[in-house]
């Protein structure tokens, strides 16, 4: 599980996010959005 969390972290960073708490906030709103970060759109 650790690792998966650490993976999402780099990948949000990566993306540009400064805060991750509010990214997540953000990308939890909608499914897609998720998908557009990670590049699988």
């Amino acid at each position: 599980m650790a690792a998966l969390r650490n993976l999402a972290i780099g990948a949000l960073r990566l993306a540009g996010a400064d805060n991750i708490a509010q990214a997540i906030r953000h990308l939890s709103r909608d499914a897609t959005r998720t998908l557009v970060v990670l590049g699988l759109t």
